[in-house]
């Protein structure tokens, strides 16, 4: 059954009334007032001068953002408030009920709390991402050495929380955890994690997936040594997991290294694919789209945050990313990646996409099936919903 039609522009919409989302961070999706909250109540040092200084230090805006590692800077502050089992296990919570509540509204504020009454649907499947070691209070060492908390409380307390919210929305919302390993950490900090993941799936179904996150500048991957550390890596946390990772977001990913990092990791999912478009586009060079649609690997796009990344320039570019995806036939969702840290939501860059003719409401509306089809989530508990 739809909800009533919105229009963009003119153009009419019948929304489903719950969708997927398949890429969201944890660090980017407790609205910016739940994190101020959070921050004060453990006394965590450097949250600014009062609320407002600390809006304006971890929003992501366009201004104060040249690239990918400038638009990652937040994280670092917001992983360490969100350091512990008990900060953890509230976090999730509330990333859980902002997706519900805000994600279809068109609307938020400045602190993320939901500026419209009248959603346009509910995120009712979610996968929310987040990278344990980097919640253990040792994040500015980038996993060198041991934190003040420890990683499996921190994975169980993240479990627990999907499974409170689960049986608080009594089967009518799905959730699970999607642990991403860090391309700015030690092969021997991704290898503790990856052990971690390995011992935990034997407690808990909570997890569905691995992912790779972070500045592509610091680690793209070209080399063969580190490409096979990051494939045992990804090996050692077990099969059955729902494999994605994030590659070919910046210029420090070549064509080459894209196309590898897909052979080596095998994934059936890959965020912010740029550098097979940037290929195709600029040098007639097809082969990472031809990967891609070969091994019908799901493209995940998360639309706000390529433009303030400036991976895609502009609305325009993005729509030539859409195009080139149907001429290839290659399936593809979207995302907000960071909703809270955006000022965003998932219905604001549908309607985005829809009012500057980016997308057509066939094609939104076809991503939104495949979100359904190709989420790690057990399809199982889908039908529930």
């Amino acid at each position: 059954m739809s909800k009533p039609t919105s229009k963009a522009e003119g153009i009419s919409v019948a929304w489903p009334k719950s969708v997927t989302e398949l890429h969201v961070h944890l660090g980017g999706s407790v609205p910016l007032y739940r994190l101020w909250e959070t921050g004060i109540d453990r006394g965590v040092r450097g949250l600014g001068d009062g609320y407002e200084d600390f809006l304006e230090l971890l929003c992501i805006k366009s201004d104060r953002v040249k690239d990918l590692d400038s638009y990652l800077e937040a994280y670092d502050r917001i992983e360490l408030i969100q350091s512990g089992p008990s900060a953890v296990r509230e976090s999730v919570i509330i990333a859980a009920h902002r997706a519900y509540r805000t994600g279809g509204m068109l609307q938020v504020g400045p602190g993320g709390e939901g500026a419209a009454s009248a959603p346009l649907f509910n995120i009712r499947r979610l996968e929310l991402r987040l990278n344990p070691m980097k919640r253990t209070g040792a994040v500015f060492l980038k996993g060198k050495h041991a934190g003040l908390y420890d990683v499996d409380r921190i994975i169980k307390a993240a479990c627990e929380a999907v499974e409170d919210v689960e049986l608080g929305f009594k089967g009518n919302m799905q959730i699970g955890l999607i642990f991403c390993f860090g391309r700015d950490m030690t092969f021997e900090a991704n290898k503790t994690l990856a052990k971690k993941i390995s011992f935990w799936r034997t407690q808990t179904d909570k997890i569905i997936g691995l992912d790779l996150a972070g500045p592509e500048s610091v680690n793209p991957l070209s080399s063969p040594r580190r490409l096979n550390e990051m494939k045992l890596v990804y090996d050692l946390a077990g099969p059955g997991l729902g494999r994605t990772v994030h590659t070919g977001e910046t210029l420090y990913t070549d064509i080459n290294t894209f196309i590898n990092t897909i052979e080596v990791l095998k994934p059936q999912r890959v965020g912010h694919p740029i550098a097979a478009f940037r290929e195709y586009w600029y040098k007639d060079d097809d082969r990472g789209l031809k990967i891609l649609q070969e091994r019908k690997i799901v493209c995940e796009l998360c639309v706000k945050s390529n433009l303030l990344t400036g991976a895609v320039k502009n609305l325009d570019e993005y729509k030539r990313i859409i195009a080139t995806l149907e001429e290839f036939e290659i399936p593809y969702t979207f995302s907000t990646d960071a909703p809270s840290l955006q000022g965003t939501s998932l219905a604001e860059e549908l309607m985005m996409l829809l009012n500057h003719k980016a997308a057509s409401p066939q094609q939104i509306l076809a991503a939104l099936q495949t979100a359904e089809r190709s989420s790690f989530l057990p399809k199982s508990n889908a039908d529930r919903i």
